[in-house]
């Protein structure tokens, strides 16, 4: 194989080498986590929001319990004092009984002088006789008012008691029904929390595979990074081996024609005069200007932004000032390198210094200073230079 064939043959390797390498790392799988572990935080929030819901039904219900038990404890205070004046009653009553029996007997057993009945039979008159029947009456009536005063009190107080008794019960069946809504909640919670906990170790471990994938590619960046320089040193060679050849072939070529005019006779012509031939002067070379800028072209999306648009600061995500650069264009890191010289057609070369959520892909934003003249650019499709 010849030496012209050999270099040329790895001049193709290099370029083929070089184009294989070129071809972009796929991040689709960190774009799949990332939108992963946004559905798992949406999930969490929903959940720790149902759990605070959760919790305050829980504190509604466990105050309503703690009423209740006052409620209860206040009900069984006033019984006990109902039953206290229950038995006081009783007792006025027992004590009522037993005045009522001694005078009973006192009329069977006392003297003439302190028997009622004889006390009436003894009047003077009539109406001393009448008088003395009224005011025996009246005695007996009060006896038997106050008998039956006591007796009435002793049957409010009864059914107080019945009633209280109720009250009490009813105290309780509530408290109870509540206390059963409360371990039921108490339950749900639970289930709640264990899901809220399996979310959150579902979210850290989507976390994990994201940083672990993030390293991947920057590792795979790396090596690409690296085949690349490898192969461009490798183009390099190539060159300067098929250049040198071909310096090498055609000083073989040269000695070569220089053995054969040394071996064959010189003969001298006949000197021929020539004829005259007027002078023409060789065109000049047109100085071709050079162009503003050499690189890689790239079809992409545009559209613009402003640090003046709300909910937007100053500095960049490669904390570049704005104030003091606003040349700046948002691009996805994985297309174009943080850092790159960017030529765009209408805006001019700025620096590739910020990143956004909605850039991914061949899309990029371009910062403006004028929010009128953002808000006129839209959204174009353009082919832009990435600079060497």
């Amino acid at each position: 194989m010849s030496k012209r064939k050999m270099f040329g043959k790895m001049i193709l390797v290099g370029f083929a080498s070089q184009m294989l390498l070129a071809a972009p790392i796929q991040a689709s799988t960190l774009d799949q986590l990332e939108e992963q572990e946004l559905q798992k935080q949406a999930e969490i929030s929903e959940l720790e929001s149902t759990v605070a819901t959760k919790l305050s039904s829980i504190n509604e219900k466990k105050a309503e319990v703690e009423a209740l038990s006052a409620q209860i404890i206040e009900t069984e205070a006033e019984k006990a004092n109902t039953l206290t004046d229950i038995e006081e009653t009783k007792a006025q009553i027992a004590a009522r009984k037993e005045q009522l029996e001694a005078r009973l007997l006192a009329l069977q057993t006392s003297s003439t002088s302190t028997n009622r009945i004889l006390m009436i039979f003894e009047s003077e008159s009539f109406s001393d006789f009448l008088g003395r029947i009224l005011v025996v009456g009246q005695l007996q009536a009060a006896d038997n008012e106050q008998i039956e005063s006591a007796m009435e009190e002793e049957k409010k107080l009864t059914n107080l008691e019945a009633k209280l008794d109720e009250e009490v019960q009813q105290i309780k069946n509530q408290t109870a029904a509540m206390n059963a809504e409360s371990d039921a909640m108490y339950a749900e919670l639970g289930e709640l929390q264990t899901i809220l906990n399996e979310n959150k170790e579902e979210l850290q471990s989507i976390l994990t595979a994201q940083t672990e994938e993030e390293q991947r590619l920057a590792e795979a960046a790396r090596l690409e990074a690296e085949a690349a320089e490898k192969a461009a040193a490798e183009k390099r060679a190539a060159e300067e081996a098929a250049i040198a050849a071909a310096k090498t072939a055609e000083e073989e070529k040269q000695n070569t024609v220089k053995a054969a005019e040394k071996e064959t006779p010189v003969v001298e012509p006949t000197p021929v005069e020539p004829p005259t031939q007027p002078v023409v002067e060789a065109p000049k070379e047109v100085e071709q200007p050079a162009p503003i800028s050499k690189g890689r072209t790239l079809t992409v999306s545009a559209t613009a932004y402003s640090r003046h648009e709300a909910g937007l600061t100053n500095f960049t995500a490669t904390g570049i000032d704005l104030r003091l650069n606003p040349m700046v264009i948002a691009v996805d890191p994985t297309v174009i390198p943080l850092g790159t010289l960017l030529d765009v057609p209408g805006y001019g070369i700025a620096i590739a210094g910020d990143t956004g959520g909605a850039i991914k892909g061949n899309k990029i934003d371009l910062h403006m200073e004028d929010v009128a003249r953002m808000n006129a650019f839209g959204r174009q499709t353009m082919t832009i230079t990435i600079l060497d």
